[in-house]
């Protein structure tokens, strides 16, 4: 009998534990399976697309969807609000197939009445994929997360990483809030940028100009099935919403490996039947940027032969909006003639000549004008502007421009100096303090700099009205060679106006009195 107790009373405890877990899961629900999330309770870390994006599409408010594979990942929601006058979200779904993302664009408007605008990017590579294929390579799916079979949540209310790893951090977490659909999944901030990165190896250019491939039947059967099944037919099924669809618009590299192959003719004749298909949709605006060629041979825009910077998402953004770079029933064979005759006919060995930005930020900063209309502003241009000390301005430096010679060092005692910023606002700095008005439209301060000789190295400062420090730049001496380097910083959250202090000599009076250092090419982008 006490046997018999023992086991019930065993069984309710572990009934209630069981209990108790899925009750929490259920309530916090960090994958937004259930509900929206409470965020003026806890704080929503968003980083696990095929896990949480389903969630996200269910239960989140927004009139407008921005989805893709990587290559939409470093869209900002609050640009595409800003332009198109909407309350979006991003649901990216990396190395995704046309059919998963359709699968997503489909569950949006199935469960939300409000969208009137999808924004998505449909990658020339997957032309030629199966209408129902989805990568198996890239983990489990949680199919238990997209079903409406409540039984199988038992995997989701009880799962060990769940509790562990998501709500067990969340109990402890003092924030409350979430991850902005700004920074959910952008990963412009961890790579580099340019041809050394992109082609380490240099530029191979191999020559199969007697293997030359065309658009087969099949091929045309595969693509129509793909395109029909997960790009038109949602079009045709809602005809209230607005579907902007764009070519993801890969580097030059990608294209000599289409021409290398022999596959180029294919390639582009599997687009131009994919555009023929797309552009019987009245609905769906279908944009390509492949003919910006500026951009396309510019490797500095991309982390490899495909992935391009956060820049470039945010130009597809105003260009959809404007409605440049729109392919139409007028004008589609010129664009396809257009781009055949330049990526067939391309010097490819030209690329291994291109300057790879020390700096990758100046890919972004010279397009910035492109995006806002601002013209870039030479801090140096004008002498009016500029408070000198310690220092003269001289000419033909960097590129030709008027350069900043720094001569000297700061006259305070060693260790009696606790914060550089105060000390050249309050007391002294040899170089150059020069005042902006509005600096709201500007991305970015650029400049050139070189140590001449001893101690001279660069500290330079942002202060807003209150001479508050609001950005830096500063290297130390022996860091730094005499050979012109570019430094770039970013001013994209700074508003209204601002002092900028160029010091160059040495931080205190330990420092050699020839000490000097030299900025050029001074610009705001």
């Amino acid at each position: 009998m006490n046997s018999k107790l023992w086991i019930i009373g065993y069984l309710f405890i572990v009934l209630g534990a069981l209990g108790g877990v899925g009750s929490l899961v259920y309530t916090i629900d960090p994958f937004f399976h259930y509900h929206k999330p409470n965020t003026e309770k806890y704080y929503y870390t968003i980083n696990n697309q095929r896990s949480q994006n389903d969630g996200i599409i269910k239960h989140f408010e927004y009139d407008a969807l921005i989805t893709g594979t990587s290559m939409t990942e470093n869209f900002k929601t609050s640009e595409m609000d800003s332009i198109f006058g909407t309350n979006s979200i991003k649901v990216p779904y990396s190395g995704g197939s046309y059919k998963e993302i359709n699968d997503c664009v489909e569950t949006a408007l199935k469960h939300n009445s409000s969208v009137k605008i999808i924004v998505r990017g449909l990658d020339q590579g997957n032309f030629f994929v199966e209408s129902n294929k989805l990568r198996s390579d890239l983990g489990t799916y949680p199919t238990y997360l997209y079903d409406n079979n409540p039984f199988n949540d038992v995997q989701y209310l009880f799962n060990k990483d769940v509790v562990l790893n998501r709500i067990y951090p969340m109990l402890q977490n003092q924030r409350h809030g979430i991850t902005s659909f700004d920074t959910y999944s952008n990963w412009q901030k961890n790579y580099t940028f340019g041809i050394n990165t992109v082609c380490p190896n240099g530029i191979a250019i191999n020559n199969t100009t007697k293997n030359v491939i065309h658009l087969t039947d099949e091929d045309k059967a595969i693509i129509h099935d793909n395109i029909y099944k997960n790009v038109t037919s949602l079009a045709e099924k809602y005809p209230q919403v607005t579907f902007y669809y764009f070519f993801t618009p890969y580097s030059i590299v990608w294209w000599l490996n289409q021409v290398s192959t022999g596959n180029i003719y294919r390639q582009i004749e599997a687009e131009q039947y994919t555009i023929e298909m797309i552009l019987k949709c009245d609905n769906i605006k279908l944009y390509s940027f492949d003919n910006r060629t500026d951009i396309i041979t510019d490797l500095n825009n991309y982390k490899d032969n495909i992935h391009y910077g956060q820049w470039i998402n945010s130009l597809m953004l105003k260009w959809m909006y404007e409605g440049q770079y729109l392919l139409t029933k007028d004008n589609y064979n010129e664009y396809i003639q257009e781009k055949l005759s330049f990526y067939t006919s391309f010097n490819y060995l030209t690329l291994a000549e291109q300057e790879d930005y020390e700096a990758d930020l100046l890919a972004d900063a010279l397009l910035n004008k492109e995006l806002s209309d601002i013209e870039p502003m030479d801090l140096l241009a004008d002498e009016r502007q500029l408070n000198l000390s310690g220092a003269l301005l001289i000419a033909d430096q960097y590129d030709g421009n008027t350069g900043i010679e720094c001569n000297g060092r700061l006259e305070c005692d060693v260790g009696s100096l606790k914060n550089l910023s105060e000390y050249l606002i309050n007391s002294e700095y040899i170089g150059a303090k020069i005042a902006v008005t509005d600096i709201d439209n500007y991305k970015y301060l650029t400049f050139y700099g070189k140590k001449i000789k001893s101690h001279g190295q660069p500290s330079v400062f942002l202060y807003n009205e209150q001479n508050e420090k609001i950005a830096e730049l500063t290297r130390t001496y022996n860091d730094i060679d005499t050979e012109w380097h570019l430094y770039t910083i970013d001013i994209s959250n700074i508003k209204g106006n601002v002092s900028i202090i160029f010091n160059g000599g040495y931080v205190d009076n330990t420092g050699s009195k020839d000490s000097s250092y030299i900025y050029s090419k001074v610009y705001l982008y």
